[in-house]
Parts: C-alpha cells; sequence; structure tokens
C-alpha cells in the first residue's frame, strides 16, 4: 500500500492516494501526487473564499540534525525507559509524517539498546549479591555435589552443659 496522499482541492482534507473520492466533502479526487499542486488548488490570491495553500518545509533526512531535541529525548527514554520507548516508537510509526516515524525507529532502536544495558546493569549488581548471599548461608556452598559430606551436623561439637552428661558423638 502505498503511502501518498491527495489534498481535497475543496475541504483541504488529507486522503489516501487510491481513493476516488474525499471521506470528508464526498467530492472527486485528482490522482495528482501530493507534491505537485494540482491545477484546482486554490492560491492564496484567488480571492476572499479561497483556501490558503500551506506549503511544507523540506525535511533533512537525518533527525540528529533537524531536532536535536526529538532524537536526544528519543535517547533518554530508551535508555531509561526501554519498555516505554518501544511500545512509543512503534505509536510513532503508525503515524503519516516521516519525521515521526523516525523518530519512532529511534525509541525503538534505543529501546532495545537500553533493554540489553539494563539486563547487564542487573546482572553485574544481582551475582555479587547471590555470590554473597551463598555464603551467609550455611551449607550452601555444599549444596554443589563436592566432595564433603552433606551431613551439617557431622561438623558440630556435641553440646556440653555444665551439670548434664555429655552426649556422645554419634557413631560413624
Amino acid at each position: 500500500m502505498s503511502n501518498e496522499r491527495v489534498v481535497c482541492a475543496a475541504c483541504g482534507s488529507n486522503n489516501f492516494a487510491t481513493q476516488a473520492a474525499c471521506w470528508k466533502c464526498g467530492r472527486g479526487l485528482t490522482a495528482a501526487p501530493p507534491s505537485a499542486p494540482s491545477a484546482a488548488m486554490p492560491t492564496p490570491s484567488g480571492g476572499a473564499g479561497a483556501i490558503p495553500v500551506v506549503a511544507r518545509p523540506a525535511y533533512s533526512a537525518d533527525l540528529r540534525q533537524e531536532s536535536p531535541a526529538a532524537f536526544w529525548s528519543s535517547v533518554a527514554l530508551g535508555i531509561v525507559f526501554p519498555m516505554i520507548s518501544i511500545p512509543v516508537g512503534m505509536v510513532f510509526l503508525m503515524l503519516d509524517d516521516k519525521r515521526k516515524a523516525q523518530i519512532g525507529w529511534w525509541n525503538i532502536l534505543f529501546g532495545l539498546v537500553g533493554t540489553l544495558l539494563n539486563g547487564i546493569l542487573a546482572a553485574v549488581t544481582i551475582m555479587p549479591l547471590l555470590m554473597g548471599a551463598t555464603k551467609m548461608i550455611p551449607g550452601m556452598d555444599r549444596l554443589g555435589g563436592g566432595s564433603r559430606a552433606q551431613d551439617m551436623n557431622s561438623e558440630v561439637a556435641p553440646l556440653d552443659l555444665p551439670g548434664q552428661r555429655p552426649f556422645a558423638a554419634p557413631p560413624r
């Protein structure tokens, strides 16, 4: 499906190039490309009832040069909130404007990079905590199937209470 648009000469609404009639006023459309104005479009000097023609400025292909604020906000959103940046980028891709579609691609790209960086940061942060927890819990270092005995009671000295007969060590 083509993304080309046709502007209605009567009401100025934006229509798909495949439509035969305007969605807003119902009048017939000419299949002229949107970049070339058709002969039926009114000009600003057409009189009091004429619809002014607004020309879109030419945009550069690179968002970083055209709008640094949009680019850097995509970077910040993608790195800090990657799970929000990806759906926002998908919404921007649904819009007709090429600049907004480019912002959408940047949001998705930096959302994926942010997801990867956040995963690495979480692994680097959590692994030392898990290693420290295995040292703090008795017997956790022996769960790997080492050569030492699995019975933790064999390493504990018998309980010796004053005035009581000492317990005998269990037979081995």
